[in-house]
């Protein structure tokens, strides 16, 4: 049975702080060859599709989401309340997310069009994570064995509608970039279309972060164990969902939310927390301070940092160093590469300088003990 869980997994926090970290690193970088090539999204890639460093960051989020969720309700606002009252608490979180996502939308589209209704119906990051939130706490009520056949009976509906159905008018199973039976179904339902083909594989992805935390949770486990398991458990995700992307006809897609990428990146997800879990939680061995700070208070900094993004960094114009002008983020990263002589050497120290902007806000309000929650 699950142990009484600790008021918070140092461990989940420094997760979540080095996917903040990552998510910078990749947006900042974007496809600047200052860095690898393996740091922005794959995409559609002539139908190969795959993963790259920039593809870990919003399925890693949701795992993490998930694996708060029994935590939460053990231990935290959920503790001793009854089902309904934590059903309704959860329907008003997730509401509270999709509608950031909503104020985050209305920056980016305000500078070209109309902000109207429509953009309650925009799915986007947050609103995925606010649908997939609500949908893992009432599933979190439910048995283990459903919790799993949940995920099970996500992955073949998203293998049926990518490989198995056939596209209506072409009589025939088509996948390409913008045709499949998935985009159909999307085309044809619209807003619950997007629900459905792709929140209820985001929600796969937070359930199964749900059940790493179930496991780290074992009383009847040492936590060395416990540790050891989560991460072969992980292994074992991702060796199958590498089999299923390279033989079985469904290659890892962010873009598709295909079944294979579900399963890769919950297996990630669980090496990764099983890494810090043990050498935080178990043997007090590291502390990963500058990760927690930045995890206790990920959702400030991430929503800041997206508005800023649409509104003053992307929008706001700067003289260069030559006397030109261009946007913020292009212009600051022209005086650092001013600054430091050379290219390459500005474009990490912009992204240098962009994290630990926001870490040092994180810092601020760790030092107040001000937590910043919806």
């Amino acid at each position: 049975m699950p142990a009484p869980a600790p008021q918070r997994l140092a461990s989940l926090d420094a997760f979540r702080g080095l996917v903040i970290v990552v998510m910078f690193l990749v947006n900042v970088g974007g496809t600047d060859p200052a860095f690898p090539y393996w740091f922005p999204h794959r995409g559609w890639n002539n139908g190969a599709m795959g993963n790259r460093l920039a593809d870990f960051v919003f399925p890693c989020f949701l795992f993490i989401v998930g694996a708060a969720v029994p935590l939460s309700l053990s231990a935290g606002r959920g503790k001793g309340v009854p089902f309904w009252r934590r059903a309704l608490s959860a329907l008003r979180r997730g509401v509270t997310i999709y509608l950031l996502g909503t104020v985050i939308w209305c920056a980016t589209i305000a500078y070209d069009k109309p902000i109207t209704a429509q953009v309650l119906l925009h799915w986007d990051i947050l609103p995925l994570i606010g649908f997939s939130y609500f949908l893992t706490v009432l599933l979190c009520h439910t048995p283990r064995w459903a919790r799993i056949a949940f995920v099970v009976a996500v992955l073949v509906f998203k293998w049926a509608i990518l490989t198995q159905i056939p596209l209506p008018g072409a009589n025939a199973v088509v996948w390409t970039e913008h045709d499949s039976y998935q985009n159909h179904l999307r085309a044809l339902l619209g807003w619950w279309g997007v629900a459905l083909t792709q929140g209820l594989a985001t929600t796969a992805t937070t359930v199964l972060g749900a059940l790493a935390t179930d496991l780290i949770r074992t009383e009847s486990i040492t936590p060395p164990r416990r540790a050891a398991l989560l991460a072969a458990r992980g292994g074992a995700l991702i060796a199958a969902s590498f089999l299923w992307h390279r033989f079985g006809g469904m290659p890892y897609s962010k873009d598709f939310f295909t079944a294979s990428y579900v399963l890769v990146m919950a297996g990630t997800g669980c090496v990764c927390l099983a890494f810090m879990y043990y050498l935080m939680d178990v043997t007090g061995r590291a502390r990963f301070s500058f990760l927690r700070i930045y995890g206790s208070n990920a959702i400030a900094a991430y929503f800041l940092a997206e508005f800023m993004w649409k509104t003053v960094f992307t929008r706001w114009k700067l003289v260069t160093p030559t006397g030109d002008s261009s946007v913020f983020i292009a212009s600051f990263k022209a005086w650092v590469a001013w600054a430091l002589g050379s290219a390459n050497a500005g474009a990490w120290g912009t992204v240098a300088l962009y994290i630990l902007f926001y870490w040092l806000i994180c810092y601020a309000l760790y030092r107040k003990g001000w937590f910043v929650k919806v």
